[in-house]
This record gives C-alpha cells, structure tokens and sequence, in this order.
C-alpha cells in the first residue's frame, strides 16, 4: 500500500467516525492539542489501525506523541508495517 493510500485512510477514518463528517483534517493538524481525538476516540483509531493495516498498536503512555498528527499517525502505521516501534514505547 502507497503512504498516500495510509494517509487517506486514517483521514478518512477521523473525519467521517471522529468528527462524524463535520469537519477536516489537514496532514499537520494536531490531533490531540485540538481535541479532535481524546482517549475514546484514540482507541478507536487504534484498534482501525490494527484491523485496516494488519498490524498490532502497543499500549502505553507514549501513544499519545504517535497520535500528534496524520502525518505521525501515517509515520507510526509504518514503523508498526515494518517491525519497529513495539521496542520504543516499552
């Protein structure tokens, strides 16, 4: 799959389950400082994560950095593709 194929599928997932069609969301939007995801809707999108890209999201504190934005969010679904990232949120 193509980073803007990732890119628009978790744009799409917050803008028509997050923001229930109501709004955008740009690639540097900032996620959390917004309000936009709050701990609800950051489950929700992990758990879209894991079943649309076949991946699992660890738990922890430092969910929240990998969240910032859709640009760190598409970021994190690569790290998470290739391996990576399980090891940095310990």
């Amino acid at each position: 799959m193509k980073d803007i194929e990732t890119f628009d599928a978790v744009k799409g997932f917050i803008e028509e389950a997050v923001l229930k069609g109501q709004g955008e969301v740009e690639a540097d939007t900032p996620l959390l400082e917004w309000g936009i995801l709050d701990s609800l809707s950051v489950a929700r999108l992990g758990s879209f994560i894991e079943k649309r890209f076949d991946v699992v999201v660890p738990g922890g504190s430092a969910i929240g950095e990998k969240f910032h934005s859709l640009d760190s969010v598409c970021a994190f679904i690569a790290e998470l593709r290739t391996g990576g990232s399980a090891e940095a949120l310990g």
